[in-house]
C-alpha cells in the first residue's frame, strides 16, 4: 500500500492551514473549523464545571461554539451520548463587551465600590439568563446591571422563587439551561479583584448545584486554578471532583490537520479520495463538514498519513528523531502540553518555507523547513506567554545566549536588580507571580520565582536538580541547548 499525495496541492493546503487567533469574541468559528478532540469530550459534559486549560487550549474557543445554537447541535451530533442535545447554552461571562449578557469590568469595578459582593453580583447575572431563556419578563431594567443587582438585593426571597420556578420549567421541558463563565483575566485590572471576583462567581455556581435544570461550566487558566485564595469559600472541594482538564495530545493534534485537510477546498475531494482508497475508511459528511473517521485517531494511520506528507525523519536518517513524534515533542512545554495554535502554525510555515526553498522536494515538506516552522511557532508562542504574564519577560530574556540546564544559582546571577525591578513593575500590569508574591515561607526569593516559572511550564527541574526548558521557549528567547533546534539569528 503506498498513500501519495501531489506535493505541490498537499502543501498549498497545508499552506492555507488556518491561523488559529486567540478567540477575541463571542463569534464561534466557521462549523468546518470545528473539531472535537477526544480529551474534550469530558470537558463538555454537563457533569464537569471546572474546565482548566492553558492559553490556547480552547477555552474561549469553546465558550462561543458551545453559547451558538447551530454549533452546539453540530458537536452534539457528534457524540451520540452527549446531554448537549437539551442544553440552552448563555455566557455569564466572557468576550463581550456590550453589558447584554453580563456587566463589563467598568461596571464590576464600580459594583465593588458600592460594597456589592460578588456572589449577589453573578446571582444577578444567572437569574437574568434564566427569565430570559424561558422569555419571562425581567424585574429590573435590561442592560443596567446597578440597577439589576440592586433589586436583586432588595428582593432576594422573590429572585429566589424566580429561579425555582425557571429550573421548575425548565425541567418539565426537559431542557438545561448552561451558564458560561470564561475569560476571567479580563474580569479586573488588578489581580485581587480579579480573585475575588471569580471566587464569587464559584460561589454563585456552586449554589446553583442544588437546582435540576440549571448548570454552569467555568472556564479557568492554571494559574488562577492552582491560586489557594480562589478556593477559600465554604464546601469548594465540592468542585473538585468537576474538575477536568482541556489537554489535546498527539493524536488530536494530528486529528486537527486531518480534517482542515479533508475541508479545504481545493486539495480536500483529492485527500479524501486517496485517504479512503488506500487505507479502507469512510468519510463521515454533516452540514457540509467532512469528519475524519475513528480509523484516523490511531498512531498507525496517522503515521502513514504524515509520511505521505513529510520527510520520515528529521534529517538524513532516524538519529535526528522521527517526524511524527518529534514535532509535537518540540512544541510541548515543560508539562508536555502543546497549544493546537503552535502546532497549525509549525506546519503552515513548514509549507511555505518548502515551497519557497525547496519547490521540487517529492513530499510536501522537507525536514528543515518543519525545524523553521517549529521556530516560527516558538515565537509566537513566546509573545503569547509574554501578554499573559508580562513578568516573565525580563526573567527570560536576562538568560539570552546561555546554554541550558543550569543550575538555579546561575540563573540568579543573571537575574540583576534592575530585571527584577523590571519584572515587578511589569508584573503589575496582569497576574502577578503568585509564589514570589504571597509564598508564606519564600516571598520575595528567587526560589520562588524559579518555582513560578516551573508552575507556568516555561522550565522543568532535570534529575540531578538543575534547570531546564523546552524548546517551545528556549528558541523564541534565544537560549542554547546541545543537540535542540537552534534559536534564529
Amino acid at each position: 500500500m503506498t498513500l501519495a499525495f501531489e506535493s505541490r496541492a498537499a502543501r498549498q493546503a497545508l499552506a492555507n492551514l488556518p491561523q488559529l487567533q486567540a478567540q477575541e469574541s463571542l463569534d464561534p468559528p466557521a462549523l468546518a473549523r470545528v473539531y472535537v478532540p477526544a480529551l474534550h469530550v469530558k470537558a463538555l459534559s454537563l457533569d464537569n464545571s471546572i474546565v482548566v486549560g492553558m492559553r490556547g487550549a480552547g477555552k474561549s474557543w469553546w465558550t462561543a461554539v458551545l453559547a451558538s445554537d447551530p454549533h452546539r447541535e453540530f458537536v452534539s451530533a457528534q457524540l451520540p451520548s452527549s446531554s448537549l442535545g437539551r442544553v440552552r447554552a448563555c455566557v455569564g461571562f466572557g468576550l463581550d463587551d456590550t453589558e447584554t449578557s453580563f456587566p463589563r469590568p467598568d461596571t464590576l469595578t464600580e459594583l465593588l465600590g458600592q460594597g456589592r459582593a460578588p456572589i449577589d453580583i453573578w446571582q444577578t447575572v444567572v437569574l437574568r439568563h434564566a427569565l430570559a431563556t424561558l422569555k419571562h419578563p425581567l424585574p429590573f431594567p435590561e442592560r443596567r446591571w446597578k440597577e439589576a443587582v440592586g433589586w436583586f438585593l432588595d428582593h432576594r426571597e422573590e429572585a429566589n422563587d424566580l429561579l425555582t420556578r425557571c429550573d421548575e420549567q425548565l425541567a418539565r421541558e426537559g431542557r438545561v439551561l448552561l451558564v458560561l463563565f470564561d475569560a476571567f483575566d479580563r474580569l479586573a485590572r488588578v489581580w485581587t479583584e480579579i480573585r475575588e471576583l471569580a471566587r464569587g462567581a464559584l460561589e454563585a455556581g456552586l449554589r446553583l448545584r442544588s437546582r435540576r435544570s440549571i448548570r454552569v461550566k467555568f472556564f479557568l487558566r492554571p494559574d488562577l486554578d492552582e491560586d489557594g485564595e480562589l478556593w477559600r469559600f465554604p464546601d469548594s472541594s465540592k468542585f473538585q471532583p468537576t474538575k477536568v482538564s482541556l489537554a489535546w495530545g498527539s493524536s488530536d493534534l494530528y486529528g486537527l490537520v486531518i480534517m482542515h485537510l479533508s475541508n479545504d477546498g481545493d486539495f480536500g475531494p483529492t485527500f479524501r479520495k486517496l485517504v479512503a482508497g488506500e487505507l479502507k475508511v469512510q468519510w463521515r459528511e454533516t452540514k457540509g463538514v467532512y469528519l475524519p473517521p475513528q480509523q484516523l485517531t490511531t498512531d498507525d494511520k496517522q503515521k502513514l498519513l504524515l509520511e505521505a506528507l513529510a520527510d520520515r525523519t528529521m534529517g538524513a536518517g532516524p538519529k535526528r528523531g522521527y517526524t511524527f513524534s518529534w514535532i509535537p515533542l518540540h512544541l510541548s512545554d515543560a508539562k508536555g502540553r502543546v497549544s493546537p495554535r503552535s502546532f497549525l502554525l509549525a506546519f503552515q510555515k513548514a509549507a511555505e518555507h518548502t515551497e519557497q526553498h525547496r519547490p521540487h522536494h517529492r513530499l510536501a515538506l522537507h525536514y528543515d523547513s518543519i525545524q523553521r516552522g517549529v521556530i516560527k511557532a516558538s515565537e509566537v508562542r513566546v509573545a503569547e506567554i509574554g501578554e499573559d504574564y508580562p513578568w516573565v519577560r525580563p526573567l527570560l530574556e536576562s538568560l539570552r545566549g546561555v546554554v541550558v540546564p543550569l543550575t538555579v544559582e546561575e540563573v540568579k546571577t543573571r537575574w540583576s536588580a534592575e530585571c527584577v525591578d523590571e519584572m515587578l513593575r511589569m508584573g503589575k500590569e496582569k497576574l502577578p507571580p503568585r509564589r514570589y508574591a504571597d509564598d508564606p515561607f519564600r516571598a520575595g526569593t528567587p526560589e520562588a520565582l524559579v518555582d513560578d516559572l516551573v508552575e507556568l511550564g516555561v522550565v522543568y527541574r532535570t534529575g540531578d536538580g538543575r534547570l531546564n526548558m523546552p524548546d517551545i521557549f528556549r528558541v523564541g528567547y534565544g537560549i542554547r541547548r546541545k543537540g535542540g533546534v537552534k534559536p534564529p539569528r
